[in-house]
């Protein structure tokens, strides 16, 4: 009997003790699982305190590098302001303020407050610089009247100012603040940040140092805070080696301020939660502060500190942290937490989900830092590196460049017709014809190449050193040859689009990366002036011509008011009776010291800045009163005249030509406008709806240069023509070529099929004259009837072609 108890009693005290050891497992299941939850909560506040550290790393990056491009461009003005007074060292307020009416229609950033220039009076002098100084009206009005005199002090010269020019109104106080001696040992800075330095001491540094000096202004005659970059000029072709030449050679000073608000701004960019603060280190000097923007959120936020070497050394201090949305980091931690704990009875299965949760968290952070990372450095539609990292792997490259000695390439690659695509298709369009060409750079860039896309369709091709082993220009014909090839465009055309490139190459080792992209861009001016579709290699030559470009720009803005420019008219004849039937205005420029200047040279200047529509309308004017002239002394003449891209662009021109009839009397059947087929196309709906208001003032509407662009029958139904010119093109190859006859037979055919008239341009031989008179073409000019005349001549013509009429009837 005690064997069966005795077995009883043994299972009885292990059924008691499972509870207890399932207890403890709970009890330590739930110890683990605290701790396990805790642990793994704490991990999760590191990886999201993490990602936002790193998100904070990538803005403040952005931030320092558009203060950096703002800065670069900034200064860039200012070098250009220099480089004024080194070749007009005597520029009034006047000069100075027409020179920053030339810069409105550049990428030159102009200043937030404008800039001043002082110049080293000898006393002899003083009487004469006071008096011419103070008789400009642009001084008057940029010291707001307030013309204070500089007081004898027996000194063998003084330093004042001598021209200024602003975009905004300063008060009276900042206007005295500019006047007096700055050479005055005894006359001190105000409102600068230079603390205890007197005038005489700062313009002393800057002579002495030839650098540009940096500061801030914060007087209380301006509404904000105020950058000013000052140095010194000096004597064209005088030698500034040493302090003592450059004393000798010191002509003035020359100072432009820029507002600190607004050069900060595109720098954080709306972004919240971050504080940026910029210093300046001048030559000599301690650091100064000189501006600062944004609340840094939070108690402890990051930071990140960048050294810039422009023109000096320049500290950028970003603090803050991006503001987070949704929960906080130690929010999600404490859900985390909660959640584990509560859930004991799924603890490994939490476990496990946590595990795989972070670990997939994990992977978003890495994928979205990459992400960010990506968005910062490359161009959104093509996935190019841009322009920051363009100029980042330049450096790069020259810096290897250098250690190896082996040359470096830039290619600076412009698509041919872009805008004509993206204006007559559409942006879509546009979009993705800009995709099509970054895939054919990618797939001829090698390892080691950088192809980047600077904006618009301005792309940028690195070679490194040990990949030029054929040179760079074999590497421009491969991308001629490649851009060249038709374009398969679902968005525009049913047809492929054909379209050229025009590429700048700068070849050697620059100093930086900014001076190795300007010489090819400087290359690439040379290429599309040369007909586009080509590439040239810079020479230093080529800066010098941009410098010429800049001042026939500055001449010809004074052209018209001095009386240069003039018309001269070529006649039009009617092609079977070779008969006078009208002439074509052409514009002429006598250039003062250069003589006549042909119009291929400056017309192109006068379209990029504007200058074409003031030209433009003085050529109207005066090509009406002179029809009207001989119209009134009995020569019945059409009068033709060229209207540009830039006269088409606002509804201007109807006033105009309105304006010219009345006050000419002319009558507006006489009178024709020419529009070339490519200005057409630009905005055809609003050019069209323009040109119907002209038409219904009776003015005749031709088309320039017809053929040669890319206008379709659909669009031309939509504009009020009367005439086709043939391009001089097609009439030079009818001998020559078949192709040529059969396109003049065609275009003639489809004016009389549209009831439009044709005219055949650059008619020089007899030959070209009977085949046009064969394909029953209207009207013609050219060398073989008669060159381009002054209005007299061409009045003794019309009276030659009368008096031979009047023959001709008489038999």
């Amino acid at each position: 009997m005690a064997t069966p108890q005795g077995s009883r009693e043994a299972p009885t005290r292990r059924s008691a003790w499972r509870p207890r050891r399932l207890l403890v497992a709970y009890v330590l299941a739930t110890v683990v699982g605290i701790c396990a939850a805790m642990a793994v909560a704490l991990m999760w506040r590191a990886s999201v305190e993490g990602h936002e550290r790193q998100r904070f790393q990538t803005s403040a990056a952005n931030i320092t590098g558009t203060l950096s491009t703002q800065l670069r461009r900034d200064t860039d003005f200012v070098r250009a302001i220099r480089a004024l007074l080194d070749m007009q060292p005597n520029v009034s307020s006047s000069g100075l303020d027409r020179w920053f009416g030339l810069l409105e229609d550049t990428q030159i950033r102009r200043p937030g407050l404008g800039a001043t220039v002082t110049r080293v009076v000898p006393a002899a002098d003083l009487h004469a610089f006071l008096a011419r100084r103070d008789a400009d009206p642009a001084f008057r009005r940029f010291v707001d009247g307030q013309v204070e005199p500089v007081p004898a002090s027996g000194r063998a010269s003084y330093c004042l100012l001598a021209a200024g020019s602003t975009s905004v109104a300063i008060k009276p106080s900042f206007a005295r603040l500019l006047q007096g001696d700055w050479c005055d040992p005894h006359s001190l800075i105000g409102g600068g940040g230079q603390d205890g330095i007197t005038r005489h001491q700062a313009t002393q540094v800057i002579t002495d140092s030839g650098q540009f000096v940096d500061f801030s202004l914060k007087d209380g005659a301006l509404t904000s805070a105020s950058l000013v970059i000052e140095g010194a000029f000096y004597r064209l072709g005088a030698p500034t080696a040493t302090v003592a030449q450059r004393r000798a050679a010191v002509l003035g000073s020359m100072a432009s301020s820029f507002d600190i608000p607004t050069l900060m701004e595109p720098a954080l960019n709306g972004l919240h939660g971050f504080a940026v603060t910029l210093y300046h280190t001048n030559p000599g000097l301690a650091p100064e502060f000189i501006g600062g923007m944004g609340t840094a959120g939070g108690s402890h936020p990051f930071t990140h500190v960048a050294t810039l070497q422009i023109n000096g050394d320049w500290l950028v201090k970003v603090t803050g942290a991006p503001l987070v949305s949704g929960f906080s980091a130690n929010t999600q931690a404490l859900i985390v937490f909660l959640g584990a704990t509560l859930s004991l009875l799924l603890l490994l299965a939490l476990v496990l989900s946590l595990s795989r949760q972070r670990e997939r968290a994990m992977v978003m952070v890495k994928e979205k830092t990459r992400e960010l990372r990506h968005q910062a450095l490359h161009d959104p539609l093509t996935g190019l590196p841009n322009r920051v990292l363009l100029l980042d792997r330049a450096e790069q490259m020259l810096a290897r460049a250098r250690r190896r000695e082996l040359p470096v390439a830039a290619l600076y690659v412009d698509v041919d017709g872009f805008k004509l695509v993206n204006d007559t298709f559409g942006h879509a369009a546009g979009d993705e014809l800009l995709k099509i060409v970054a895939s054919r750079l990618r797939s001829i860039t090698r390892e080691g190449d950088t192809a980047a896309r600077l904006g618009g369709d301005e792309f940028v091709v690195l070679l490194d050193g040990p990949t030029l082993d054929a040179g760079p220009e074999l590497v421009a014909e491969r991308l001629l040859e490649t851009l060249s090839e038709p374009y398969e465009m679902q968005q525009a055309l049913s047809r492929p689009l054909s379209l050229g490139a025009s590429i700048g190459i700068a070849y050697g080792l620059a100093g930086t990366a900014d001076e190795l992209l300007r010489d090819a861009d400087a290359a690439l001016y040379e290429a599309k002036g040369a007909g586009k579709n080509r590439y040239v290699l810079f020479e230093s030559e080529m800066n010098e011509t941009q410098q010429d470009r800049l001042t026939l720009q500055m001449d010809l803005s004074e052209a018209l008011a001095r009386e240069q420019l003039f018309l001269v008219y070529q006649p039009t004849f009617d092609l079977q009776s070779e008969q006078v039937t009208g002439v074509e205005a052409l514009l002429r420029w006598r250039h003062p010291t250069r003589g006549i200047i042909s119009p291929e040279e400056f017309i192109p200047i006068a379209e990029a800045s504007g200058l074409i529509v003031p030209i433009g309308r003085w050529v109207l004017d005066e090509a009406c009163r002179q029809a009207a002239a001989w119209h009134a002394r009995g020569h019945h003449v059409g009068m033709a005249i060229n209207v540009s891209a830039r006269q088409l662009d606002t509804d201007e021109l109807i006033d105009y030509v309105r304006k010219a009839l009345h006050d000419t009397g002319l009558d507006p059947a006489t009178l024709t406008l020419e529009v070339t087929e490519t200005a057409l196309m630009l905005d055809p709906k609003a050019t069209a709806a323009r040109l119907h208001s002209v038409k219904a003032l009776g003015v005749r509407i031709a088309i320039d240069d017809f053929g040669t662009g890319y206008s379709s029958l659909a669009y031309l139904r939509q504009f009020p023509v009367d005439a086709l010119k043939i391009d001089r093109s097609f009439i030079s190859e009818i001998a020559s070529s078949g192709q040529s006859a059969a396109l003049i037979h065609t275009l003639v055919q489809l004016g009389k099929t549209l009831d439009i008239e044709t005219l055949a341009e650059g008619i020089e031989d007899p030959d070209q004259l009977r085949t046009l008179q064969r394909e029953q073409c209207d009207h013609g000019q050219g060398f073989l009837f008669s060159r381009p005349l002054d209005a007299r001549d061409v009045e003794a013509f019309l009276v030659a072609a009368d008096a031979s009429m009047q023959t001709q009837l008489a038999r």
